[in-house]
């Protein structure tokens, strides 16, 4: 089905609710854009994070035939079904966070205008299933997506973006104004794509991911403080970090926003004893 189809369709009288977080797209032209983003094949797995009403659903469809969509909101589902109408498409009618994205084939590409209230537990979710996962294109708030892309010495770098950047690269498509959705909300949007490394399994075996990113939140718990006083378990640790720090060109006074992914990698395996 065209996107042209879908947007004539009803999209009915369902009010967005404001415990799922719901702020609907409704502009063509960013609807387009998002679909095309996605760098994969026609035949590629795609899968569409509250699809809503459907409008973003018949932009992906265009380019992928066989789009999975997930949707909780029962009572929007009879008009969703209605937009899309017939076709390949699969929907999984319940909580994204319960959804097992390991029985959609790999690779597995991921799109969606992320509710705000959990979006950072989604982006969590879909990149703790790399390398599965291939690639995520979301629409978030653009504070969210600017901590996301932040690198080294920036005051937005922070354990979001050290933990989306272990996985692989990520950037700032464009930005949505407030107008492009229903509600409007009143924050300005951003669409950031994650794009999955291959390797990074090689980086740090996947049975160390969570005791490596809670060290860089234990890091990042007082960002005010320098590594060697938050990190330091006593005096012998403060003075291990400190020399590594300084060996590697880096001042022992570092704090915790100045480093990126590759740093925070290596203090890990230092305090590790690797």
């Amino acid at each position: 089905m065209s996107s042209r189809n879908v947007q004539t369709r009803s999209h009915g009288r369902v009010q967005p609710k404001k415990r799922f977080g719901q702020h609907f797209l409704t502009s063509p032209y960013y609807a387009r854009r998002i679909a095309e983003a996605i760098q994969a094949p026609a035949d590629a797995t795609v899968l569409e994070i509250g699809a809503g009403k459907g409008f973003l659903s018949g932009y992906l469809l265009s380019r992928f035939p066989h789009l999975h969509l997930v949707e909780m909101d029962r009572d929007i589902i009879p008009i969703l079904r209605d937009s899309l109408g017939g076709g390949g498409w699969t929907l999984h009618e319940c909580n994204v966070l319960d959804l097992d994205f390991v029985k959609l084939k790999a690779p597995l590409h991921v799109v969606g205008n992320l509710p705000y209230n959990i979006a950072a537990l989604i982006i969590k979710k879909a990149l703790m299933h790399s390398p599965h996962v291939a690639s995520c294109t979301f629409t978030v708030q653009r504070e969210v997506a600017e901590r996301i892309v932040s690198g080294p010495h920036s005051k937005r770098n922070g354990f979001l973006s050290v933990f989306c950047q272990f996985f692989g690269s990520a950037k700032i498509l464009f930005h949505v104004p407030p107008g492009a959705f229903f509600p409007k909300p009143r924050v300005e949007s951003s669409v950031v794509q994650l794009r999955m490394d291959g390797g990074v399994e090689g980086r740090l075996p996947r049975e160390q991911w969570e005791v490596f990113f809670s060290f860089v939140d234990r890091g990042f718990s007082a960002r005010r403080k320098m590594l060697v006083n938050t990190l330091g378990r006593d005096g012998a640790w403060k003075g291990r970090i400190a020399e590594y720090l300084e060996r590697t060109g880096v001042s022992a006074r570092v704090r915790p926003e100045e480093l990126g992914v590759n740093a925070w990698l290596a203090l890990y395996s230092l305090v590790r004893g690797q």
